[in-house]
Protein backbone atom coordinates (compact mmCIF):
# COMPACT_ATOMS: atom_id res chain seq x y z
CA UNK A 1 0.00 0.00 0.00
CA UNK A 2 1.38 3.42 -0.97
CA UNK A 3 1.82 5.82 1.91
CA UNK A 4 0.14 9.19 1.72
CA UNK A 5 2.93 11.56 0.72
CA UNK A 6 3.54 14.99 2.24
CA UNK A 7 6.36 17.42 1.44
CA UNK A 8 7.14 17.82 5.14
CA UNK A 9 7.14 14.08 5.90
CA UNK A 10 10.42 12.51 4.74
CA UNK A 11 9.37 9.04 5.88
CA UNK A 12 6.50 9.04 3.37
CA UNK A 13 8.76 9.55 0.34
CA UNK A 14 9.39 6.80 -2.17
CA UNK A 15 12.53 4.75 -1.28
CA UNK A 16 14.13 5.85 -4.55
CA UNK A 17 13.60 9.49 -3.62
CA UNK A 18 15.25 9.00 -0.22
CA UNK A 19 18.30 7.36 -1.76
CA UNK A 20 18.54 9.98 -4.50
CA UNK A 21 18.51 12.70 -1.84
CA UNK A 22 21.26 10.87 0.08
CA UNK A 23 23.30 10.58 -3.14
CA UNK A 24 22.85 14.28 -3.94
CA UNK A 25 23.92 15.21 -0.43
CA UNK A 26 27.01 12.99 -0.74
CA UNK A 27 27.94 14.56 -4.10
CA UNK A 28 27.51 18.09 -2.75
CA UNK A 29 29.45 17.29 0.43
CA UNK A 30 32.36 15.82 -1.53
CA UNK A 31 32.38 18.79 -3.92
CA UNK A 32 32.31 21.46 -1.19
CA UNK A 33 35.79 22.90 -0.71
CA UNK A 34 35.07 26.58 -0.16
CA UNK A 35 32.88 28.42 2.31
CA UNK A 36 30.04 29.08 -0.16
CA UNK A 37 29.66 25.52 -1.41
CA UNK A 38 30.01 24.24 2.16
CA UNK A 39 27.24 26.63 3.15
CA UNK A 40 25.01 25.08 0.46
CA UNK A 41 25.84 21.64 1.88
CA UNK A 42 24.99 22.92 5.35
CA UNK A 43 21.65 24.26 4.11
CA UNK A 44 20.84 20.88 2.56
CA UNK A 45 21.75 19.08 5.78
CA UNK A 46 19.54 21.45 7.81
CA UNK A 47 16.65 20.81 5.43
CA UNK A 48 17.05 17.04 5.79
CA UNK A 49 17.32 17.31 9.57
CA UNK A 50 14.18 19.47 9.60
CA UNK A 51 12.26 16.94 7.50
CA UNK A 52 13.43 14.18 9.88
CA UNK A 53 13.17 16.25 13.06
CA UNK A 54 11.04 13.59 14.79
CA UNK A 55 13.97 11.14 14.75
CA UNK A 56 16.78 13.67 15.26
CA UNK A 57 16.97 13.27 19.04
CA UNK A 58 16.90 9.48 18.94
CA UNK A 59 19.76 9.40 16.41
CA UNK A 60 22.15 12.16 17.48
CA UNK A 61 22.28 11.34 21.19
CA UNK A 62 23.21 7.62 20.91
CA UNK A 63 25.61 8.40 18.05
CA UNK A 64 27.90 10.46 20.28
CA UNK A 65 30.56 7.73 20.34
CA UNK A 66 30.77 7.54 16.56
CA UNK A 67 30.80 11.33 16.29
CA UNK A 68 33.54 11.49 18.94
CA UNK A 69 35.78 9.22 16.84
CA UNK A 70 35.17 11.37 13.78
CA UNK A 71 35.91 14.51 15.81
CA UNK A 72 39.19 12.91 16.89
CA UNK A 73 40.00 12.14 13.23
CA UNK A 74 39.10 15.72 12.37
CA UNK A 75 41.47 17.10 15.01
CA UNK A 76 44.29 14.99 13.54
CA UNK A 77 43.45 16.38 10.07
CA UNK A 78 43.50 19.94 11.43
CA UNK A 79 46.93 19.33 12.99
CA UNK A 80 48.61 17.67 10.01
CA UNK A 81 46.77 19.38 7.14
CA UNK A 82 46.14 23.05 6.36
CA UNK A 83 43.71 24.35 8.98
CA UNK A 84 40.95 25.20 6.49
CA UNK A 85 41.12 21.76 4.85
CA UNK A 86 41.11 20.07 8.26
CA UNK A 87 38.06 22.04 9.37
CA UNK A 88 36.23 21.23 6.14
CA UNK A 89 36.95 17.50 6.53
CA UNK A 90 35.77 17.56 10.15
CA UNK A 91 32.51 19.31 9.34
CA UNK A 92 31.87 17.02 6.37
CA UNK A 93 32.41 13.88 8.44
CA UNK A 94 30.13 15.04 11.26
CA UNK A 95 27.35 16.35 9.03
CA UNK A 96 27.34 13.40 6.64
CA UNK A 97 27.26 10.90 9.50
CA UNK A 98 24.29 12.62 11.15
CA UNK A 99 22.37 13.05 7.88
CA UNK A 100 23.03 9.51 6.62
CA UNK A 101 22.04 7.98 9.97
CA UNK A 102 18.77 9.93 9.96
CA UNK A 103 17.93 8.98 6.38
CA UNK A 104 18.77 5.31 6.88
CA UNK A 105 16.74 5.26 10.11
CA UNK A 106 13.71 6.36 8.08
CA UNK A 107 14.07 3.29 5.82
CA UNK A 108 13.57 -0.44 6.34
CA UNK A 109 16.05 -2.83 4.77
CA UNK A 110 13.46 -3.93 2.22
CA UNK A 111 12.98 -0.31 1.19
CA UNK A 112 16.75 0.12 0.79
CA UNK A 113 16.95 -2.93 -1.49
CA UNK A 114 13.93 -1.79 -3.51
CA UNK A 115 15.31 1.73 -3.84
CA UNK A 116 18.71 0.48 -4.99
CA UNK A 117 17.37 -2.03 -7.52
CA UNK A 118 14.56 0.12 -8.93
CA UNK A 119 16.10 3.56 -8.52
CA UNK A 120 19.61 2.74 -9.75
CA UNK A 121 19.02 -0.38 -11.85
CA UNK A 122 21.32 -2.54 -9.69
CA UNK A 123 21.30 -6.32 -9.85
CA UNK A 124 20.56 -8.33 -6.74
CA UNK A 125 24.19 -8.97 -5.79
CA UNK A 126 25.20 -5.33 -6.18
CA UNK A 127 22.07 -4.10 -4.38
CA UNK A 128 22.83 -6.44 -1.47
CA UNK A 129 26.41 -5.20 -1.21
CA UNK A 130 25.35 -1.55 -1.35
CA UNK A 131 22.66 -2.16 1.27
CA UNK A 132 25.22 -3.66 3.66
CA UNK A 133 27.50 -0.63 3.13
CA UNK A 134 24.72 1.91 3.61
CA UNK A 135 23.37 0.08 6.64
CA UNK A 136 26.76 -0.27 8.36
CA UNK A 137 26.63 3.02 10.30
CA UNK A 138 23.04 2.33 11.42
CA UNK A 139 24.26 -1.09 12.62
CA UNK A 140 26.94 0.65 14.72
CA UNK A 141 24.20 2.95 16.01
CA UNK A 142 21.97 -0.02 16.94
CA UNK A 143 24.84 -1.78 18.69
CA UNK A 144 25.40 1.40 20.70
CA UNK A 145 21.75 1.41 21.78
CA UNK A 146 21.95 -2.25 22.81
CA UNK A 147 25.07 -1.51 24.84
CA UNK A 148 23.38 1.38 26.64
CA UNK A 149 20.37 -0.79 27.46
CA UNK A 150 22.65 -3.54 28.77
CA UNK A 151 24.47 -1.03 31.00
CA UNK A 152 21.19 0.23 32.44
CA UNK A 153 20.03 -3.36 33.04
CA UNK A 154 23.17 -3.87 35.15
CA UNK A 155 22.50 -0.73 37.15
CA UNK A 156 25.05 1.45 35.35
CA UNK A 157 23.93 4.85 34.09
CA UNK A 158 25.74 5.53 30.76
CA UNK A 159 24.79 9.21 31.00
CA UNK A 160 26.36 9.82 34.39
CA UNK A 161 29.48 11.93 34.92
CA UNK A 162 30.70 15.07 33.23
CA UNK A 163 31.11 15.63 29.50
CA UNK A 164 34.70 14.31 29.49
CA UNK A 165 33.62 11.08 31.19
CA UNK A 166 30.80 10.64 28.68
CA UNK A 167 33.08 11.15 25.68
CA UNK A 168 35.69 8.77 27.12
CA UNK A 169 33.04 6.12 27.78
CA UNK A 170 31.63 6.50 24.29
CA UNK A 171 35.08 6.19 22.73
CA UNK A 172 35.84 3.02 24.71
CA UNK A 173 32.57 1.43 23.53
CA UNK A 174 32.83 2.64 19.93
CA UNK A 175 35.46 0.09 18.82
CA UNK A 176 33.53 -2.97 20.12
CA UNK A 177 30.36 -1.53 18.57
CA UNK A 178 32.06 -1.24 15.18
CA UNK A 179 33.43 -4.77 15.51
CA UNK A 180 30.00 -6.22 16.36
CA UNK A 181 28.39 -4.26 13.50
CA UNK A 182 30.94 -5.74 11.07
CA UNK A 183 30.21 -9.23 12.38
CA UNK A 184 26.46 -8.70 11.97
CA UNK A 185 26.98 -7.47 8.39
CA UNK A 186 28.98 -10.61 7.56
CA UNK A 187 26.28 -12.84 9.07
CA UNK A 188 23.54 -10.98 7.22
CA UNK A 189 25.41 -11.35 3.93
CA UNK A 190 25.81 -15.08 4.52
CA UNK A 191 22.14 -15.45 5.46
CA UNK A 192 21.01 -13.67 2.28
CA UNK A 193 23.24 -15.97 0.23
CA UNK A 194 21.80 -19.10 1.88
CA UNK A 195 18.28 -17.85 1.16
CA UNK A 196 19.18 -17.76 -2.54
CA UNK A 197 18.94 -13.99 -2.71
CA UNK A 198 21.58 -13.99 -5.46
CA UNK A 199 19.93 -16.70 -7.54
CA UNK A 200 18.02 -14.13 -9.64
CA UNK A 201 19.20 -11.00 -11.45
CA UNK A 202 16.44 -8.87 -9.94
CA UNK A 203 14.11 -9.29 -7.00
CA UNK A 204 10.40 -8.62 -6.61
CA UNK A 205 9.69 -5.31 -4.92
CA UNK A 206 8.36 -5.53 -1.37
CA UNK A 207 7.07 -1.96 -1.30
CA UNK A 208 4.86 -0.25 -3.88
CA UNK A 209 7.12 1.87 -6.04
CA UNK A 210 5.36 4.86 -7.49
CA UNK A 211 6.72 8.39 -7.73
CA UNK A 212 4.16 11.17 -7.32
CA UNK A 213 4.33 14.97 -7.37
CA UNK A 214 5.73 15.13 -3.81
CA UNK A 215 8.73 12.97 -4.75
CA UNK A 216 9.32 15.00 -7.90
CA UNK A 217 9.08 18.39 -6.16
CA UNK A 218 11.36 17.46 -3.25
CA UNK A 219 13.88 15.87 -5.62
CA UNK A 220 13.88 19.04 -7.73
CA UNK A 221 14.44 21.21 -4.62
CA UNK A 222 17.43 19.13 -3.50
CA UNK A 223 18.79 19.04 -7.04
CA UNK A 224 18.70 22.85 -7.18
CA UNK A 225 20.65 23.07 -3.91
CA UNK A 226 23.20 20.52 -5.12
CA UNK A 227 23.73 22.22 -8.48
CA UNK A 228 23.85 25.62 -6.78
CA UNK A 229 26.53 24.41 -4.38
CA UNK A 230 28.64 22.94 -7.18
CA UNK A 231 28.30 26.18 -9.20
CA UNK A 232 29.42 28.17 -6.16
CA UNK A 233 32.40 25.85 -5.83
CA UNK A 234 33.38 26.41 -9.47
CA UNK A 235 32.85 30.19 -9.45
CA UNK A 236 34.58 30.96 -6.16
Amino acid sequence: MIKKRKLGNFKSYDPRTKLHILLMYLVLTLASWNIWSLLASFVMSLLIIYLLRDVAGSVISPAVGLLSIELFIGIICIIFLPTTIGLFITLKLLLYTIVSLMIMKSMKQGEILDGLSEGFGLRAKTAKTMMLILDFLPKVFREKKRGRKAQRARGVDPDSGNIIDKIRGNLLLAIPNIKYALTRSERQSEAMKKRQYLSVLRRNSIYDMKLNWVDKVITFIFMLIMVGGIVLMIIF
